[in-house]
């Protein structure tokens, strides 16, 4: 475990005790790793929501999809019924 010290501003922290939110954590740190972590999270699936819309632009990759989408449709028809 890495060992940092955090500087938050005066507003912040009294929001998060205003809102009751440092009491859901064990520690401070507990409460920084998991925003850390959801901010983590949410950089991936905007890099991945920026890479969908790249490939939707992209001719190959929609000739790929049609082409499953047509393999599989026989498959998604038996589901339906």
């Amino acid at each position: 475990m890495i060992r940092k010290t955090v500087a938050i501003r005066d507003e912040l922290f009294h929001n998060l005790e205003l809102n009751h939110i440092i009491n859901q954590y064990q520690s401070f740190s507990e409460l920084v790793s998991n925003a850390l972590q959801l901010l983590i999270e949410k950089q991936k699936k905007e890099q991945y929501k920026l890479a969908m819309i790249e490939a939707s632009k992209d001719e190959l990759y929609i000739q790929d999809m049609n082409s499953i989408e047509n393999e599989f449709q026989y498959t998604d028809e038996q589901i339906i019924r």
